[in-house]
């Protein structure tokens, strides 16, 4: 429940109300529990009839997947104002008049709690929680399962290494470096940590790698005897 710091006009004024209230005529029958209750207008207007100058309510309603959810504000001319938690009602089915009789059910419900409108369980109430108590599926119960194996990945091969092993001679005779430093900083950059349990997967990303450091020196290289010619060219003066 929300309120504002101070609620003693509120009390007043609620106190006025149920003082001053006329209970309803239980007009309607409730065939599952043989009884006799007041329909909501009937609730309103008895609330209507008995409010004091500068007291009034409000309610709100929303609904979420099958439930609906009613809350009730009360707000005074002096800025005093209560909010009560929502009451809320399953709605077992995925019909509009279901949903209408929740409705119908919360809202007189929560009226009568906070104004003392003698009130008994209505049809509303019984359609909207009997066909929910229909409907809640059953809790089945189920024995500890085993986790799930993750699938193992693919192994690289002896003769998939004895290629990138291939790859990485070549690329180091062109790079005028040792194989094992370029091998070294290239599994490195791929995030591949281990030689001896390299997977496929690795593999291929050692490959993209190495493919890439080869572009990259002779991208380099290239613009480097571009520079080397422009400043032959230079010394000349032609």
């Amino acid at each position: 429940m929300k309120k504002s710091e101070n609620i003693s006009e509120i009390a007043k004024a609620l106190n006025e109300v149920r003082k001053n209230i006329k209970q309803p005529e239980k007009n309607a029958n409730n065939p599952f529990f043989k009884s006799k209750y007041v329909m909501l207008e009937g609730v309103v207007d008895a609330i209507d009839k008995a409010l004091p100058k500068g007291f009034a309510y409000t309610q709100e309603v929303t609904s979420d997947g099958n439930q609906i959810s009613v809350s009730t504000f009360l707000m005074h001319e002096s800025g005093q104002y209560i909010q009560f938690d929502p009451l809320n009602v399953p709605v077992g089915k995925n019909e509009a008049q279901a949903f209408g009789s929740a409705e119908t059910y919360a809202r007189r419900y929560t009226l009568s709690a906070v104004f003392g409108v003698t009130s008994d369980v209505d049809d509303d109430g019984n359609q909207a929680t009997k066909s929910a108590r229909k409907e809640q599926p059953h809790k089945r119960k189920y024995g500890r399962q085993a986790p799930a194996k993750t699938p193992s990945k693919p192994m690289a091969t002896a003769e998939d290494k004895d290629t990138i092993k291939g790859k990485v001679a070549s690329l180091a005779k062109e790079m005028a470096m040792e194989p094992k430093p370029l091998l070294e900083a290239t599994m490195k950059h791929a995030k591949v940590s281990s030689w001896g349990q390299m997977s496929k997967e690795d593999l291929n990303a050692l490959d993209h790698e190495l493919s890439t450091e080869l572009m990259e020196f002779r991208s380099k290289k290239s613009k480097d005897d571009e520079k080397s010619s422009d400043e032959l060219f230079d010394s000349l003066n032609v």
